[in-house]
Parts: C-alpha cells; sequence; structure tokens
C-alpha cells in the first residue's frame, strides 16, 4: 500500500533552523574541502524553484550555501534505498522529494506543487542524472511547463569543474577547483509574459555547461589517484578498432585489447606517448560512439544484436530492491529486451516498457505496468548504451 504524501510543512522550523546551523558552522568547511568558491546570493522571492546543472553530488550543497535557504530538493529513488541515511535525515527531516522511477510523472509533480503551495522553495537538476560527459545533458520540455505552472519565481544556477571533481564514471574524488554561482532571478511576473518554450530555452541557456571548453580556457589541475579507473562506463566503443567491450582501465591508463593505449591526465584529457590520440576527451568521445551505436543498431539484421553477460538482476517493489539472479544475461533484440537468468528467459517487448533508464554508476533499470527491473553488471560497464538502444530501436531521439 502507498504511503499518504507527507505533509510539506512538517517540522518546517526545525528543518530551517537545521539548514542555517549546518551551512553557518559547516558550510565553510564543504567548501573548503571541495575546493569549491560558491558566490553568496541573497533570493528576492521567498518562493522559487532552483534549477542548475548537475555535475557533481554536492551540487544541493552548493546551492543552499549560495542562497542560505532551505531548499526541497527532488532527487531519485535510489536514495529511498540508502537505509540509515534515508530514514533519518531524508524522511525523518523531510527534505527530499523522491521521484519514484514506477510511478507516473504527475506524481512528481503534484508533490512539487504541494510544496510550493507550502511556501518551500523546491530544488531540481533538470537533466536528471550527473552528466556523464561533461555537457549539460537533456531538459525536458516539462521543465518550462513545471515553472510556468507554479507561479513562483524561477532561480538558475550553474556549476563548473564539478564534473573533473569527481567524473561520474569514477570511484574516486579529485582535488581541484569548482566555482558556483547564480546566473539570475526571475520573478513571477516576469515569467508570465515568457511562453513555456521561452522558459525552457532560458533554462537550457543559463545552466549549460561544457566542461572541456571551460577546461582548455582555464587549464586548472585536478590531482589525485586511479584518473582513469572505470572510464569505460562512459566510453564504451573502441574509436580505432570500434569494438564494444574490450576497453579496460586501471590506475591513469585505459587501454583497448586492439593495443589502442591512452593515459588520462590532471587536466582531465586523454594523452599518448604514441600521438594516437583519436579523441583527447569523454564528450567528444561519447557523441563519436553514439552515432557509431546507432549505425550499429539500425543496420544489424539479426534478432539479436548485442549481448552483455554477468548480469546481476534486482526487482525493485516500494523501493526494496531484491537480488534475483548474480550472473544473467541481457540481449537487446530488434523489439524487445530479454534478461536470462538460471534458465528462464524474461521478455520485455519495448512497447510494454514505461521507463528505460541508466541509473547510479552503471546500473540500468527497465519498468513496466508490473515490474521493476535494475540490472549491475559484475565488471565496469556501460549503462548508456543500454538505454540508447531502447531510443533508437523506439524511433525516439536519444538526448
Amino acid at each position: 500500500m502507498d504511503k499518504k504524501p507527507r505533509n510539506p510543512r512538517r517540522h518546517i522550523h526545525l528543518i530551517k533552523f537545521v539548514v542555517w546551523f549546518v551551512i553557518t558552522f559547516f558550510g565553510k568547511k564543504v567548501l573548503r574541502n571541495a575546493n569549491a568558491e560558491v558566490e553568496a546570493y541573497t533570493p528576492k522571492h521567498d518562493t522559487f524553484i532552483l534549477i542548475g546543472n548537475h555535475s557533481d553530488v554536492l551540487d544541493p550543497a552548493y546551492q543552499m550555501i549560495s542562497t542560505k535557504r532551505y531548499i526541497k530538493f527532488v532527487a531519485a529513488d535510489f536514495l529511498a534505498r540508502q537505509g540509515f541515511i534515508y530514514h533519518f535525515i531524508l524522511e525523518t527531516l523531510n527534505t527530499v522529494i523522491i521521484k519514484e522511477r514506477d510511478k507516473p510523472s504527475s506524481v512528481l509533480i503534484d508533490n512539487i506543487m504541494r510544496t510550493l503551495k507550502a511556501g518551500i522553495p523546491v530544488g531540481l537538476h533538470a537533466e536528471g542524472i550527473i552528466t556523464s560527459n561533461g555537457e549539460t545533458g537533456f531538459i525536458s520540455d516539462n521543465t518550462g511547463k513545471l515553472v510556468k505552472d507554479s507561479g513562483v519565481a524561477l532561480i538558475t544556477f550553474r556549476a563548473v569543474g564539478g564534473y573533473f571533481r569527481r567524473p561520474r564514471w569514477t570511484s574516486h574524488l579529485r582535488k581541484g577547483p569548482v566555482h558556483c554561482r547564480v546566473v539570475r532571478e526571475y520573478s513571477p511576473e516576469e515569467l508570465a509574459n515568457y511562453s513555456v518554450e521561452e522558459i525552457n530555452e532560458i533554462i537550457r541557456r543559463d545552466i549549460y555547461v561544457n566542461a572541456f571548453e571551460e577546461q582548455r580556457m582555464h587549464q586548472n589541475k585536478y590531482t589525485g589517484e586511479k584518473l582513469a579507473e572505470y572510464v569505460e562506463r562512459s566510453v564504451y566503443m573502441c574509436p580505432k578498432c570500434h569494438k564494444i567491450g574490450t576497453l579496460h582501465s586501471h590506475d591513469d591508463v585505459l587501454e583497448c585489447e586492439c593495443g589502442y593505449y591512452l593515459t588520462y591526465g590532471e587536466d582531465g584529457f586523454f594523452h599518448s606517448d604514441k600521438n594516437e590520440v583519436i579523441y583527447d576527451n569523454v564528450l567528444d568521445w561519447d557523441k563519436w560512439q553514439r552515432n557509431e551505436w546507432k549505425k550499429m543498431l539500425l543496420d544489424s539484421t539479426d534478432d539479436i544484436i548485442f549481448t552483455e553477460d554477468k548480469q546481476k538482476v534486482y526487482t525493485v517493489v516500494n523501493n526494496e530492491q531484491t537480488l534475483i539472479c548474480d550472473n544473467g544475461i541481457l540481449k537487446i533484440c530488434k523489439d524487445r529486451y530479454e534478461i536470462e537468468m538460471e534458465g528462464e528467459t524474461v521478455k520485455l517487448p519495448y512497447t510494454s516498457l514505461r521507463r528505460v533508464q541508466n541509473a547510479s554508476f552503471q546500473e540500468f533499470m527497465l519498468v513496466t505496468d508490473d515490474v521493476y527491473y535494475m540490472l549491475d553488471r559484475q565488471v565496469p560497464r556501460s549503462s548508456f548504451k543500454l538505454t540508447e538502444a531502447w531510443y533508437i530501436l523506439t524511433g525516439r531521439e536519444y538526448k
């Protein structure tokens, strides 16, 4: 049975005090540890939607430190599976709006609207997930509609450097500069004069970041250990031999079974002693591989186009994750995904899927009206190619 929606006003005075206390006494330490510079900003409106790019797990902290305001952030449902952290800090203090991936988007929108009507600012990262390649990702047209319908102010926020501090694909932090600031605040009266399309354009313009363009201009250093480790979670096709699954990383090195060999530098770019650099950054590499992957999927005449083994398969019910197979096989077919588990094959026609999305470092989720599967792999892999396949094979534009 679904829980009743929580009252957004619950413990509001306690929450505001806790946020003020944390910002006052721990904010400087957070920024110092992250080597982050955050420009202070005083909002002109009590209630607003704050929208920023998403390049760092600390983005919500940067935004609250900048505005010195309690903001209730929209977060993916994986937080609800984090045990003590969620139940004590997030649920008890009621500081997060959970986006449950097996629920219609209307449920999330209703929760956001209830929060705003209670006078509580809402923060969301319109891309939905932390950038995997350093560029601000796709922003749904529904974002502008939400802002327009809310009737509250809009604050746009931009963070630069977070991608290099901890790329989404790595498990290791780096030391290097991060800079964050409010771009602009738009009043409800100003927004009323804009169309939904114009609001979307404002958001995309204000929060857009290409981390590699910024880095070429500023040449900052991001030092740390094992700089290249797990980069194959993002780059999955070798630009030399065009094979998938043959790239392997260790320490500062990324190499392919074909002999292609690169190092990942403190500047965030790929280098080679053999002058073999085809793409010197993750973003350009990713744009190339997406096009190649699309050609491979559409040109294939086989029913089963791609197979990936060593899958750990979970089901998710009421945000409880249960392992049902620890050595499954995932198959991408012309009209369906197949999950092979201990002799049993589950077929998921593309038309039956409500949501297909990559999550966390390399998890992949498939949601129908009846079941919510979460798949991980025992070795590093890109889950992006698995999501891209659904978009491509169903005629959707992958963004």
